[in-house]
């Protein structure tokens, strides 16, 4: 099958899965609401009104099967089904049981840091005993891109949103560079969330939960490694693409553990929850977060890209923007978020 040729099966595939996100993710609420799945307002909450949760199972549902339909059809990258659909697989089950039921946190980071282990085994890396730090690192990372996803799920669209984005821009760089297996593999995860937000924005008819959040961040965490195992996405891009959630989760949880609060719990402090509890609509938040990914970071990845020379020095200027913004936005909003709106 000639490059053209399997980029329109990848098209048709990524179509195909945004459909079946949308109508699986229905399926989903339906099942939510039958069964009890339930997120009730409460003080660490966005919304007032009750809401179905879990609907992410459709989501990585659709990831699936269209990654199943690529490996028949066109293949995986080296590795993809040893070291990345496990873990995949693993965290979708376990996030279910933790919408349903509730999974002890302590659980839930030991099957991160396995999946995290099982990808860095099975990934195109090479590390040595003397880059044990190196490791340890992209061991850390891979768990808190995970978590950090889950963590900024908590308006509407906005993991939904930022999968699509980071979906198509790691899509583009991996086809610039010929990984076009790669390419179509970041195309469908875009294409799934974009399936699941008409459920979700404006008005969110059905949460994602854990079950599709946690995943989600893996795959990110998945697609990064690859990338920068094969020279096609630089540690520089990798970061940039999820600069928007990694700088307010990150200064969020510093801040927590600074003032020596519970930094481990759930909480309502990020950037997004409190202008929300201040009055902003869950809309009016996803368009700021989304016109700095279009107007800083966006720029910055096709920057850093063209000119890699400067890679290091434009992710520093990037991030210390998105750190002031984040200065600036937290000393206006004054307390801590603890009014919720629809």
């Amino acid at each position: 099958m000639s490059g053209w040729q399997m980029l329109y099966t990848g098209f048709g595939i990524a179509l195909l899965t945004a459909f079946l996100s949308y109508f699986s993710c229905k399926v989903v609420m339906g099942w939510a609401l039958k069964s009890g799945m339930i997120a009730v307002p409460g003080p660490r909450q966005s919304h007032l009104v009750a809401t179905p949760t879990g609907g992410g199972l459709g989501l990585v549902f659709s990831i699936l099967a269209a990654y199943l339909l690529l490996w028949l059809f066109l293949g995986l990258p080296p590795g993809w089904l040893q070291g990345v659909m496990p873990g995949l697989l693993l965290l979708v089950f376990v996030g279910w049981l933790d919408d349903k039921h509730s999974v002890s946190s302590l659980i839930r980071l030991l099957i991160q840091l396995a999946v995290s282990l099982c990808l860095l085994t099975y990934a195109p890396l090479q590390f040595s005993l003397t880059e044990l730090s190196l490791f340890l690192t992209a061991i850390f990372t891979i768990v808190w891109l995970m978590n950090l996803y889950n963590f900024m799920d908590g308006s509407n669209g906005m993991a939904g949103f930022q999968g699509v984005f980071a979906g198509v821009v790691f899509a583009f760089l991996f086809y610039l560079e010929g990984q076009v297996e790669m390419s179509l593999l970041a195309l469908v995860m875009a294409a799934a969330c974009l399936g699941f937000l008409p459920l979700n924005f404006p008005r969110a008819r059905v949460f994602m939960g854990d079950v599709a959040s946690v995943p989600l961040g893996f795959l990110i965490a998945s697609f990064s490694i690859y990338g920068i195992a094969t020279g096609s996405v630089s540690i520089s891009l990798a970061f940039l693409i999820s600069s928007v959630f990694v700088i307010d989760a990150t200064l969020t949880l510093l801040a927590r553990v600074i003032s020596r609060e519970r930094w481990y719990t759930a909480h309502a402090q990020h950037v997004y929850q409190r202008l929300i509890a201040h009055g902003w609509s869950h809309q009016r938040v996803l368009a700021v977060y989304q016109v700095i990914n279009a107007g800083l970071v966006l720029p910055a990845v096709v920057l850093a890209k063209g000119y890699p020379q400067f890679a290091v020095q434009i992710v520093v200027i990037t991030s210390l923007l998105l750190v002031s913004g984040w200065q600036i936005a937290n000393k206006k909003l004054g307390g801590l978020a603890e009014v919720r709106i629809k």
